[in-house]
C-alpha cells in the first residue's frame, strides 16, 4: 500500500514547485507524532507489519517534516512528488505539515508525496489520490464497502439495462481535481475530456453501483497500449477505492459534461 521499491531523483525541480513555497503562515506540526515516525522508521523495511502500516499512516498527517531540496520530484511513474524528510535531531528546519500543505498546495497543484526517499526506496509514496482521500474523509485509503464497483476499464451500457446519471459532487471530485484532470487529458490527445457520474444495478442483483465515466475510448490514442495507459494514469488523480470507466460519446452523450 502506498509503497515503492524505487525512486529516483530528477536533478531539476519541476515548475509546480514555485507554488509550493507560498505557505501562508509557518506550520506547526505535532512533535509527539513526529517522536513517534522517528522510532517507526528505525525498523527495517522487511519488519515493518500492518501494525507499522496503520500506526505510521496514523502520525504523518498532522507530523513535522521538512522538504527536500528539490522540493519535488518527479517519480518513475512520471507524476510529481513534494519531498518530505523528517527532522533532524537538534538542527533548525522549516516545518511543513500534511494536513495543511494539502489545502495551500498539493491539492491546486497536482502533487503526491514522498516520505523520507533515498536513491533506492522511500518509507510511503502517496500519489494525489490518496492526498484527495485524505481531504475528503481524513484517511490516506478508504477500506470499508463502498458504493463504487472496481471497475476500470471501457465499458458498455446493454440496451435493456436502466441506468442513472449526473455529475460528480465537490464530495467526491473537487473542481480542483477536475481541472488537473482536465489539463492530463488535454495534454495527451483528448481535445474535450468530459465526465459523469453513473450509477447502475450491480451484476449480482444486490443494490446499485456507481462508476466516473470519462469520455476516453481506444480510438482517442494512437493505439491500444496508449489509452490503457491514460486510463491507468487517471487513477493516480483518484482516491484508490474509486471505480472510472471509459466510454463514447454515442452511448451517454447529451449527459457528459466538460471536466
Amino acid at each position: 500500500m502506498g509503497l515503492f521499491d524505487l525512486f529516483k531523483k530528477k536533478e531539476k525541480p519541476q515548475p509546480k514547485e514555485q507554488a509550493a513555497q507560498k505557505e501562508p503562515e509557518p506550520y506547526l506540526g505535532d512533535l509527539d507524532k513526529t517522536s513517534i515516525l522517528s522510532k517507526l522508521v528505525q525498523t527495517p523495511p522487511a519488519e515493518r507489519d500492518d501494525k507499522w502500516q496503520q500506526t505510521f499512516l496514523e502520525n504523518i498527517g498532522h507530523a513535522s517534516f521538512r522538504c527536500g531540496d528539490p522540493q519535488v520530484v518527479t517519480g518513475p511513474d512520471g507524476f510529481p512528488y513534494f519531498q518530505l524528510f523528517l527532522p533532524e535531531p537538534n538542527q533548525p528546519f522549516q516545518c511543513y505539515v500534511i494536513d495543511n500543505m494539502k489545502d495551500d498546495f498539493l491539492l491546486s497543484s497536482g502533487l503526491g508525496v514522498v516520505i523520507n526517499p533515498t536513491e533506492t526506496r522511500a518509507d510511503w509514496v502517496l500519489s494525489y489520490g490518496d492526498i484527495l482521500n485524505y481531504h475528503l474523509s481524513n484517511s490516506f485509503y478508504t477500506t470499508t464497502a463502498t458504493d463504487f464497483s472496481h471497475e476500470t476499464s471501457n465499458e458498455t451500457v446493454t440496451e435493456d439495462e436502466k441506468v442513472m446519471v449526473g455529475q460528480p459532487s465537490e464530495i467526491i471530485l473537487p473542481e480542483q481535481t477536475r481541472k488537473l484532470l482536465a489539463e492530463f487529458l488535454t495534454s495527451n490527445g483528448m481535445i474535450t475530456p468530459k465526465i459523469l457520474l453513473m450509477m447502475r444495478q450491480r451484476k449480482d442483483g444486490a443494490g446499485v453501483s456507481q462508476d466516473l465515466v470519462f469520455n476516453v475510448t481506444p480510438h482517442h490514442f494512437k493505439d491500444e497500449n496508449t489509452y490503457r495507459s491514460i486510463m491507468q494514469a487517471i487513477g493516480w488523480y483518484l482516491p484508490r477505492h474509486y471505480s472510472y470507466v471509459g466510454m463514447g460519446e454515442d452511448t451517454l452523450g447529451t449527459d457528459f459534461m466538460p471536466l
